[in-house]
């Protein structure tokens, strides 16, 4: 009885491994699908009809994963987040600040070239300027990100490695728009080096973060940007 009762456990779970990887599957088709469609034809030119036809799927299958074009795009940013935890993490472990941004700006910029996902970074950006749902998608991404700078960057300051000329806060929301302004300038097109780009990327925020000797102490400013 117990033999006959373990079997049945065993199909169970591989009867529920088998749909969760056939879910993931179709979800990461659809997604790629609709990738396709939005840098062809922009978010609001691309319909659900033209993101089936491109996945090779009926309406109603679509609609089993995902209910809206605005689901797919969370889908699409979320995928796209573990990207950034792994650059975002890889910079928390530098001790060099400066260097530790520099690196995390430019495996973005380099991975969004690599994937060909620039095109469509700018048209979520477009499209979230006048979409609630795609702009609270990316918001909520931005809050993520913005949390795990000024961990960083609170982390040096209290170190002394840094004497920011403003409030921290002030230094991460520069340092989001520079981080974004990457991306839609699309340097590597105008033919930068990559060596050009990060010569100048350490040279601003070195201006911004004022990077310090450790036998300096620790910075005078306070958190809010006084002294």
């Amino acid at each position: 009885m117990n033999f006959f009762k373990s079997c049945q456990s065993r199909n169970a779970a591989d009867g529920q491994s088998s749909r969760a990887e056939k879910r993931e599957l179709q979800t990461q088709r659809i997604m790629r699908a609709a990738t396709a469609c939005f840098v062809r034809s922009g978010f609001q030119g691309a319909s659900i009809h033209d993101i089936c036809r491109e996945a090779e799927m009926s309406p109603g299958a679509l609609y089993r994963y995902f209910p809206s074009k605005e689901a797919i795009i969370d889908a699409i940013v979320a995928e796209a987040r573990k990207n950034d935890v792994e650059i975002l993490t890889k910079m928390a472990s530098c001790e060099d600040v400066v260097e530790g941004i520099v690196e995390a700006f430019y495996n973005h910029l380099r991975l969004t070239e690599e994937t060909g996902l620039r095109p469509l970074f700018v048209e979520i950006r477009a499209e979230a300027m006048r979409n609630t749902a795609v702009r609270n998608t990316c918001r909520k991404n931005e809050d993520n990100v913005r949390a795990s700078f000024r961990l960083y960057l609170e982390e040096a300051w209290r170190d002394g490695r840094i004497r920011p000329i403003v409030s921290l806060d002030a230094v991460v929301t520069v340092l989001m728009a520079v981080g974004e302004g990457l991306i839609m300038a699309d340097l590597p097109g105008r033919e930068l080096s990559a060596a050009d780009i990060q010569k100048a990327l350490r040279a601003k925020i070195s201006a911004v973060v004022r990077p310090v000797e450790a036998s300096h102490g620790t910075s005078s400013l306070c958190l809010d940007g006084t002294n």
